[in-house]
């Protein structure tokens, strides 16, 4: 592994943060804008510069829902179907285009083969309701004989036991510890990292799909409108979610990670939907961005489940009155990612270290068996290279398993002292930036054949070691706070210009709510003897603060929201309980729009619940390399 030697650094270039009490607007002319106040000088020179001022949007914390779904693989019922997201199946029973000829000897030979094709159906289901009730009567005869052999041995060598067979005691008791393990878990993610689990933005529209963490729904939001789309998407299978991805070319498809598998939705905007657009989403998608609509959606959700939800012991029918808890198994998806065409998709899981390819279209899915079938191997990121030829997958064990997508072969790197907890692939597929954990290094994988080639090199491109400085006030005896540190995610925008970096809180107790932002040059990785200047400083970004008044702000943000979405109840929701907060929020989750007319937008998802979009104004060199 080569190590680049660090030309300059954020210190060296002069390149002070914020301070505290500043938020950050955006980018221009290689500066960054930080507003103090509304008054502040520095948004006029934004706006003149041509700035565009993006709102932000805010997910309350605590929300209350009505209506659950309780079906699978087609078509969702809910128990209050006109509060929550509109249905429609994906079979339908076919009409009878037949001519009816009354009177005739053809009329009574049709309805006499009628009747016996009735009768042939009647008997069939006879026979297969016969074979259902007698598999159930065998299932529940080998239960009753688990739990009395179970209860004849002590309770902890029943648990050893009979800890993992379906139906006992001791399977149930273990089900149950795991269950409220993951709530206590979810819990505790709220409070550090917020409401908002992940953030998606659509491939072709300027649509953001919106994971909340606390009630496992997803909300819209379509910048063409600037508002929510009135329905939310809900299952009682979509429990624990962990990624969201939108399918390319295929309208509004999106698959989302979680317990049971991966939930793929299909969503029909509704008639009311127009073409109307202002002029942030020209900016981000053109002028024609078609919206979603200010009617209701029709939506179906398809579970995909690898290996079949029978397998993992998760019903293929739940009851409507109550929702039942799932444990974490062998089809859980930690990670998702659509090839660019949208005809497969990669979903990387929590409980082993196998992928599975999915035909979308079949819906069947294919294993790759390469990394280990334990937990220590599980699958934690999985990136699609943006010509599709290359796949990368991050997992439990520390290995880097770089894919090509013609044969699938591949190649392993197990020496990265640590788990990689984010990577991003450049624009021109031929390099990929990543981060490990507990370490303040950005790596690089260069590839230097065409592919299918896996010949590829690692090499550490920057470091940002922890240190004290000075913030951009402006005062000789400017407050000094500590910056960098470990690095826990990264993004790479659409055209490969600019790479932002998010820090871990380890002991350097460094400010990490700023994120920092380099100048890209990939050009540099592939020079001979390698090159320094691969990633140069640029700036940092801070986001918007908690607030004096962010108690009220909550309080009516629940009202207003839950308003705006149908299919929550505003007379329901409690607001969120008052906590004592601590320093500036930290960013949970940020990414960049695929589309931007005048440089890159950078989507950041806050621990108070905020949104926040921070575009950066520059000329796009993209070359397209697919």
């Amino acid at each position: 592994m080569n190590a680049y030697k660090v030309a300059s650094t954020f210190e060296d270039r002069g390149i002070r943060p914020p301070a505290e009490d500043s938020v950050t607007v955006g980018e221009s002319d290689l500066n960054f804008i930080h507003l103090h106040s509304g008054d502040d000088s520095g948004l006029l020179q934004y706006v003149r510069s041509g700035g565009i001022a993006f709102p932000h949007i805010m997910i309350p914390e605590a929300l209350q829902l009505r209506g659950a779904s309780t079906s699978v693989g087609g078509v969702n019922s809910y128990a209050d179907e006109k509060d929550s997201v509109s249905t429609k199946p994906i079979m339908r029973k076919q009409s009878d285009s037949s001519i009816s000829v009354s009177g005739t000897r053809e009329h009574r030979a049709s309805t006499e083969e009628g009747s016996a094709l009735e009768t042939a159906f009647a008997h069939a289901m006879w026979l297969w309701n016969a074979k259902k009730h007698t598999s159930e009567l065998i299932r529940n005869t080998q239960t009753r004989a688990l739990l009395i052999a179970e209860s004849w041995l002590p309770s902890p060598i029943a648990a050893v036991v009979f800890g993992d067979v379906s139906g006992t005691l001791s399977a149930a008791t273990a089900e149950r510890l795991q269950v409220e393990q993951a709530n206590e878990e979810r819990e505790m993610l709220t409070k550090t990292e917020g409401p908002i689990t992940c953030v998606a933005w659509h491939p072709h529209r300027s649509l953001v799909a919106i994971a909340h963490r606390a009630t496992d729904t997803i909300f819209l939001y379509d910048l063409t409108t600037n508002a929510w789309c009135p329905n939310v998407l809900q299952n009682i299978y979509m429990q624990g979610i962990t990624a969201m991805a939108w399918q390319p070319n295929c309208g509004y498809a999106l698959a989302v990670g979680c317990t049971a598998g991966v939930c793929l939705w299909n969503i029909i905007p509704s008639a009311t939907s127009s073409g109307s657009s202002n002029n942030i989403a020209a900016a981000v998608d053109g002028p024609k961005a078609p919206s979603l609509g200010t009617g209701q959606l029709s939506a179906w959700m398809t579970l995909l489940s690898f290996p079949p939800l029978t397998a993992n012991g998760i019903p293929a029918q739940l009851p409507l009155d109550k929702k039942v808890a799932f444990r974490r198994s062998s089809a859980s998806a930690s990670s998702l990612a659509f090839s660019p065409s949208g005809q497969w998709l990669v979903a990387g899981h929590q409980a082993h270290g196998h992928l599975a390819v999915w035909d979308v279209a079949l819906g069947t899915a294919t294993p790759l068996k390469r990394s280990g079938s334990s937990s220590r191997a599980a699958t934690r990121k999985v990136e699609i290279s943006p010509n599709g030829r290359y796949l990368v997958s991050a997992h439990a064990n520390g290995q880097l398993r770089l894919w090509e997508t013609e044969s699938w072969t591949s190649r392993v790197w197990s020496d990265l002292q640590g788990n990689i907890t984010q990577f991003a692939w450049a624009p021109d597929s031929r390099s990929l930036f990543f981060a490990v954990a507990k370490r303040s290094d950005i790596y690089a994988l260069a590839l230097y054949k065409a592919p299918p080639s896996i010949d590829a090199e690692i090499s550490i491109v920057t470091s940002f070691e922890a240190h004290a400085t000075a913030v951009s006030s402006g005062d000789d005896d400017a407050e000094r706070i500590r910056v960098g540190g470990a690095i826990k995610s990264l993004a790479i925008d659409p055209s490969g210009q600019r790479l932002v970096v998010g820090f871990d809180d380890d002991s350097a107790s460094s400010d990490i709510s700023l994120l920092a932002v380099y100048l890209v040059n990939t050009n540099a990785l592939f020079r001979a003897g390698g090159d320094s200047s691969a990633l140069m400083p640029l700036g940092y970004i801070r986001g918007p603060d908690w607030g004096e008044r962010q108690q009220k702000q909550q309080d009516s943000g629940v009202a207003s929201f839950s308003s705006s979405v149908r299919g929550s109840d505003p007379r329901n929701s409690k607001p969120p309980k008052k906590r004592v907060r601590l320093g500036p929020p930290i960013p949970s989750w940020f990414g960049f729009a695929p589309n931007f007319t005048h440089g890159a937008l950078l989507t950041v998802a806050w621990a108070n619940g905020k949104i926040s979009f921070v575009p950066m104004l520059f000329k796009s060199n993209t070359t397209d390399s697919r």
